[in-house]
């Protein structure tokens, strides 16, 4: 990777872990401040719970960024690899809009119960990526297992084994 791509993930990874920081602190903010003057305590607590749940999915992203594009230092080459960074960036995805949700239900039931559409919306959007997760594990399970691991991962692996891969293989051929 070149060191202007790693420099610009670095920057962008920094860039949302600061905006992480400064959500966590408008939530307390608008907490402490609500509390002091009374004004709804209980709608700024909970808004103050959904910005931290920004805060975290945010604060989130910006490390998966970091940790696939700076610090792993390669390009996804196999199917394995990036099943596996789709479905952990997908899994942050899916708690933050569970936990938004649930964030919302609470804030909105205390209302009336017409609103209650958008956050159930909401939920029925994260129990959907999450099956759709799930899908996409399974239809990508073949196509992980069937791609042999790269040379320069059998070269800690004995050589025996070795040997017997690839008389498997040319059997197979």
């Amino acid at each position: 990777m070149t060191l202007f791509s790693r420099l610009l993930y670095t920057i962008i990874s920094f860039a949302l872990l600061g905006a992480s920081i400064v959500l966590i602190g408008v939530a307390v903010w608008r907490t402490s401040n609500g509390f002091w003057t009374g004004d709804g305590a209980l709608y700024t607590m909970l808004d103050a719970i959904g910005l931290v749940i920004i805060a975290v999915a945010v604060a989130d992203v910006g490390k998966f960024l970091f940790e696939e594009e700076v610090e792993a230092d390669r390009e996804m080459r196999r199917p394995a690899e990036a099943r596996g960074s789709l479905t952990k960036f997908m899994s942050i995805m899916i708690v933050a809009l569970s936990l938004e949700s649930l964030v919302l239900i609470a804030k909105t039931s205390r209302e009336t119960m017409g609103d209650l559409i958008y956050p159930g919306l909401l939920m029925l959007l994260a129990v959907l990526a999450l099956v759709g997760l799930g899908l996409f594990q399974k239809l990508s399970q073949n196509t992980t297992a069937a791609v042999p691991p790269d040379r320069d991962e059998d070269e800690g692996e004995q050589p025996e084994r070795r040997v017997r891969m690839s008389d498997s293989t040319e059997k197979a051929n």
